[in-house]
């Protein structure tokens, strides 16, 4: 069987692509392209009929796919040298922990926490770490929509600081010959694809983008949604027209952030953050909710909000200074970090990691997908702890991290 139809069958008809790109990225004749819907997915560039002809022998888009299988410990145990315990069945093996603020106050303005992924990205660049790094941003004409860039300057890297709440395919931007040494940010499925790469033979073609890989940083992930997630909050609640936005933000303004529409009118409409909660439930994908990685576990540097449980702190009006939980992983990471501090780019303070109300929801959803055994559900990297109960994301939500309840529910 050729490998765009097993990708199709056990991957795409599943409902299991996590949109990465990486696919694309990896076909040698570049036959795979990311459609434009708002769930992309790769499509074949040809007769389908003809795939078995067209891809012979290779199955590079199925190998790199971490729709189903992650690969994640094949990796750790490259990385690493071993697997990750029962113990660190959701956090992954890590070096160290600190909570980070950028010290440019422009920056840290402009970044939905502490600026993590922004300070370490812009380090990357001036040290000549990489040539240009992976990064999400918003299409200029229609800015509700969010688009993967090459960023090879600080100012493109600031332009696309905060974070997207909405699947956007970023690896096949991999592929862009101009650049040696590429830095990737992403979510952890994205993260799992580049080292199942990465753990390919030399010998393969994929070999001259694995060595392009100059470092990976991952955002902490409850689940992705579609692009109908972000247009819901903007035409049915708060009752704007597509055609009128010309600016648009998921956390702009004092921590912890609010949605904010700008229109052609000059008019600005918020939300708070925990609305966003709220609505993007309904906005998930089967593969979004059925992933066992709220981290991969397997990036260089991986990162969340700064708040354990930004959701409370939004509907409570509790604001602080912003700042990024990072976990440092591996020694690439720890030197890109200390380059960061070095250039006195980041305050720094040590952390103690426990749990996080993201992590939560994606635990009790895991394991409920997990229990039901009703449909193919990508691998978990490792045993999870025996557990009490599973929670509804509802009540995970409710009960909230850290609490007596939560305990006695077996949730942390």
């Amino acid at each position: 069987m050729t490998s765009f139809i097993t990708l199709k069958e056990e991957i795409l008809d599943l409902s299991l692509c996590a949109s990465c790109g990486l696919c694309a990225a990896v076909c040698p004749q570049g036959l795979l392209a990311m459609n434009g819907d708002s769930v992309p997915l790769p499509v074949f560039q040809g007769m389908e009929s003809q795939a078995a002809d067209t891809c012979g022998s290779c199955n590079l888009c199925s190998e790199v796919c971490p729709g189903y299988d992650t690969g994640v410990m094949e990796s750790e145990r490259r990385i690493f040298g071993r697997n990750r315990s029962e113990l660190e069945r959701w956090t992954g093996i890590y070096l160290s922990t600190y909570q980070l603020s950028a010290a440019d106050p422009e920056i840290l303005g402009r970044a939905a926490a502490g600026g993590a992924a922004t300070i370490l990205a812009i380090t990357a660049l001036e040290e000549n770490l990489a040539d240009a790094v992976i990064v999400v941003g918003r299409d200029q004409e229609r800015p509700w929509v969010p688009k993967a860039y090459l960023a090879d300057s600080v100012d493109r890297i600031i332009e696309c600081a905060q974070t997207s709440y909405c699947i956007t395919p970023n690896l096949d931007l991999l592929k862009d010959g101009r650049y040696d040494k590429v830095g990737i940010i992403g979510v952890p499925c994205q993260i799992q694809g580049i080292n199942k790469l990465l753990n390919l033979p030399e010998h393969l073609p994929s070999s001259m983008l694995a060595d392009k890989v100059a470092f990976t940083i991952e955002l902490g992930c409850a689940s992705n949604t579609s692009l109908g997630g972000t247009e819901h909050l903007i035409t049915e609640i708060l009752g704007i027209d597509l055609a009128d936005v010309v600016f648009m933000r998921y956390r702009e303004g004092q921590y912890p952030g609010q949605f904010v529409v700008r229109t052609r009118q000059g008019q600005e409409h918020f939300l708070p953050f925990y609305r966003l909660v709220e609505e993007f439930k309904k906005f998930k994908t089967f593969r979004c909710l059925v992933c066992p990685d709220w981290w991969s576990g397997v990036a260089d540097i991986s990162i969340s909000d700064g708040d354990p449980n930004i959701f409370d702190s939004s509907k409570a009006g509790v604001s602080a200074k912003a700042s990024s939980t990072v976990m440092v992983r591996t020694r690439m990471g720890a030197d890109l970090l200390a380059l960061a501090l070095r250039r006195n780019a980041v305050e720094l303070v040590d952390y103690t990691f426990e749990n996080n109300l993201g992590l939560e929801r994606k635990r009790q959803r895991y394991r409920s997908y997990a229990a039901k055994g009703d449909r193919r559900i990508p691998l978990a990297p490792g045993r999870d702890m025996d557990y009490s109960q599973i929670l509804s994301d509802d009540e995970v939500i409710r009960i909230g991290i850290g609490t007596e309840q939560g305990r006695a529910t077996g949730q942390v």
